[in-house]
């Protein structure tokens, strides 16, 4: 089964004017991404604004991202839902339109026990085909709800096709527990400050945000984590670190659509109620990350 490996980027999703999604500047955003070497898209997650969008504009997005990428890279969308049912509605959408794969969110807003947990993720893989790979999704400072390593030791074990999670915690321990699951448990980062140690102990990657602004440094620091080349691997660490910490570590999707376009490729702004950038700071922003001549 598929698994995802190395930078892969969980896309903003592009608004027009008018606030609507806008398919053709997406198209440029997945190829800017690939040209510059990443290896996976991730579209409709959290700095995709997916709770902001409407299911239909999720399928959307999804359609039009695994049609324009046409295999070149691999794509997991992001189905995760406040709701089972419609988690499971855009899991089986994702299945039709040839995505690779899904990755899901814990619901949010409800604090859930570790058995409501179980269900709603096993409700999704009730709809996949056997073989489908499904990644899981623990980012608990957003959700409320933490997934903890016994409950995804289950799902490991229950499922086969469950190949792994996205952790976005801080806690490299945490990463560590979950590669321990199950054999060959695939463990892609959500923080950007410990790719190189997360490779180290056997991560196979980073679900990396800021990537979309730097992705030259974010591939380059995977690809020398990969090789062994600690030296280099942790030099560009630092440096990624310190993108990461301008960028406000994805806190501000704003800044985040500024320094997209900063890049070259105009996604528009985010989608209310999330506040705008000022943009005098934001170019002060930016003008910090030109000068560490990371791209």
């Amino acid at each position: 089964m598929k698994r995802l490996k190395g930078i892969v980027v969980p896309i903003v999703t592009p608004f027009d004017d008018s606030g609507r999604v806008d398919t053709e500047a997406l198209k440029s955003l997945c190829d800017y991404l690939i040209d510059h070497g990443v290896h996976g898209l991730y579209p409709c997650g959290t700095t995709g604004e997916a709770v902001l969008l409407t299911d239909e504009e999720r399928k959307n997005v999804a359609e039009v991202t695994v049609r324009h990428v046409g295999g070149r890279v691999p794509v997991f969308i992001h189905v995760g839902a406040a709701s089972t049912r419609s988690a499971m509605d855009l899991a089986k959408h994702a299945v039709g339109i040839g995505a690779h794969g899904i990755a899901a969110v814990t619901p949010y807003y409800f604090k859930l026990s570790q058995e409501a947990l179980i269900l709603y993720y096993e409700q999704i893989v009730s709809v996949l085909p056997s073989d489908y790979p499904f990644y899981l999704y623990n980012i608990p400072s957003c959700t409320g709800n933490d997934v903890t390593p016994a409950t995804v030791g289950y799902l490991a074990q229950e499922y086969p096709n469950v190949v792994g999670i996205k952790n976005s915690m801080s806690d490299i321990l945490r990463a560590q527990e979950y590669l321990n699951c199950r054999e060959g448990f695939s463990v892609m980062l959500g923080n950007d400050s410990l790719i190189a140690m997360g490779v180290f102990i056997g991560c196979d990657g980073a679900v990396s945000g800021n990537a979309q602004v730097a992705p030259e440094l974010f591939v380059k620091l995977y690809n020398a984590a990969e090789a062994g080349d600690w030296k280099l691997a942790l030099a560009l660490q630092k440096q990624a670190t310190r993108v990461a910490e301008l960028l406000e570590n994805g806190g501000n999707l704003s800044l985040f659509k500024y320094a997209i376009a900063h890049r070259g490729v105009a996604v528009g702004e985010v989608r209310e109620p999330l506040a705008k950038v000022c943009k005098t700071e934001a170019a002060k922003i930016m003008a910090k990350i030109d000068e560490l001549d990371v791209y």
